[in-house]
This record gives structure tokens, C-alpha cells and sequence, in this order.
């Protein structure tokens, strides 16, 4: 079977207008409702997080990135590892365990979880699915090579950009440092898409990054050391970035081949 990138009802450009529409509503909503008790405006948000997660798989018709999932090579194997290392070392240095018990512990964990679902329903949706797959098509379109690095350069470049809209907070220098590492997080979620070749397991890891005992409070958390920041986010950029050119370079290989057979 050709591997073949699965393309979508509407122009990459359509795709990015609904994006945009998509998270204009989600605004819109957060301040119609944010004066309600949590629980009811963290249900609102979840529902509306599964609304959009429902209509990329309507405007697609799957959660697919490619019609097979790309036959990984030892090669690219190795460097998954790698790239699945540095994750895990995040996430250890992010103290995991221990932030999941304190989480089921705290009253609010019904709340907590809800919210947290909801980034990883909506945000999920959003980029890696609209504005990851706009950007993919416009490569396929232009028969660019790189295309799954590029967009997802393009599309993380976004899901940071969207975290400026903290900026309202009087935490600035947090909130800088947030955009920097969710342009990383970005990085890193397009990986699993593509790896796994579906959006569940990115909505998975999205929610487990955010299930924390005070995401409710929405609070951006406190500005790091920036070499703390560097050190740990600079290696899954580096990680991310050469397992997704040699993934590019491993797709092109085996369309080129699937073209001749």
C-alpha cells in the first residue's frame, strides 16, 4: 500500500480559519461563563473540547496523520528512544509520581481532571489536528520535503504563540518561559502523532502534563531558572528535531518505494 499523507475536505488555509474560529468561541465562552461554580464551567469546557475533537474527525474523517503508519527502522527505533528518554526525564524531573497522588488527594481533583481533559481534548484537536494538518497539506501541496518538521515547527510556533494570552497576569517573566516550553511540548506531542500515527495518545500525554493539583486557579506557575529551563527543554528540541527530519527522510524513502513496487 502507498503511504500517502490523508488529506482533508478543505483547503489548508480553511483549516486555519477554523482553527481560528474554533478558539475565538472557546475565549468567548471561558468569559461567559467563568462566574459559574467550577464544576459547571469545567463541564461546559469539556464538552465544548470534545465538540471540536468530534468535527476534525467529521472534517477528516479520521484521526490519521497517513493512510499506514510509517514502518519505523532500527535507526529511527534508536533515536524514538532517545526522544522517549528525554520525555521521561521531564516528567521525572517534573516529580510525576508525586504530582498524581497530590492531585487524586486535593478536593478539587473532579474539577482538575475536567480542566485537564479539556487541554488535552481542545488543544489537542486544535493544533496537532487543524493547524498541524493545514500546515502538512501546504507542504504536500508544494511537494516541499521535510514536510512533517516543518509543520510541526509551524504548528508548536503556534501553540506557544496561544499561551501569550497569559500575558494578562502579573507574571510575565513566567509566562515567556511558558511559551518557550510549550513551543517544545509542541514539538514533542507532533512526534507521538505521527509515531503513533493517531491523536489519542498526544490527548493522552497533553492531559497528564496538565493534571495538576492547581491548574484550576488557571495560574501561570512561577518563573524557573532559565538554565533549568534551557538545559531540559533544550534537549527535547534537539531530540525532536533529528527524529522528525529522519522520519521525513524515512517517509519520502518508503512512498518513493511503495510508488515503484
Amino acid at each position: 500500500m502507498i503511504l500517502l499523507i490523508i488529506k482533508s475536505r478543505r483547503s489548508w488555509i480553511e483549516q486555519i480559519v477554523m482553527a481560528i474560529f474554533f478558539l475565538i468561541v472557546y475565549v468567548i465562552e471561558m468569559l461567559a461563563f467563568q462566574h459559574t461554580a467550577p464544576i459547571v464551567f469545567s463541564v461546559i469546557q469539556l464538552v465544548y473540547g470534545l465538540i471540536v475533537f468530534a468535527f476534525v474527525y467529521v472534517e477528516v474523517g479520521t484521526y490519521k496523520v497517513t493512510t499506514t503508519r510509517l514502518k519505523l527502522t532500527t535507526n529511527l527505533k534508536v533515536w524514538f528512544a532517545i526522544f522517549a528518554a528525554t520525555v521521561i526525564g521531564m516528567l521525572l524531573l517534573e516529580e510525576l509520581p508525586a504530582t498524581v497522588v497530590t492531585t487524586l488527594t486535593t478536593r478539587h481533583v473532579v474539577v482538575n481532571t475536567l480542566i485537564a481533559l479539556t487541554a488535552g481534548f481542545f488543544e489537542e484537536s486544535l493544533v496537532r489536528g487543524l493547524v498541524f494538518s493545514a500546515f502538512l497539506q501546504n507542504a504536500k501541496n508544494h511537494r516541499r520535503s521535510l514536510k512533517f518538521t516543518k509543520a510541526a515547527i509551524y504548528s508548536s510556533l503556534v501553540f506557544g504563540g496561544l499561551h501569550m494570552m497569559n500575558m494578562s497576569q502579573d507574571n510575565i517573566e513566567g509566562v515567556i518561559q511558558q511559551v518557550v516550553y510549550t513551543v517544545v511540548l509542541g514539538l514533542l506531542l507532533v512526534v507521538i502523532r505521527v509515531t503513533t500515527n493517531t491523536l489519542i495518545w498526544p490527548i493522552a500525554l497533553h492531559f497528564l502534563i496538565d493534571w495538576q493539583p492547581d491548574i484550576a486557579s488557571g495560574a501561570v506557575p512561577d518563573a524557573t531558572n532559565w538554565l533549568v529551563i534551557i538545559g531540559v527543554f533544550g534537549v527535547i528540541l534537539v531530540a525532536s528535531v533529528i527524529y522528525l527530519v529522519k522520519f521525513d527522510r524515512e517517509y519520502e524513502k518508503q512512498q518513493a518505494q511503495s510508488t515503484i513496487g
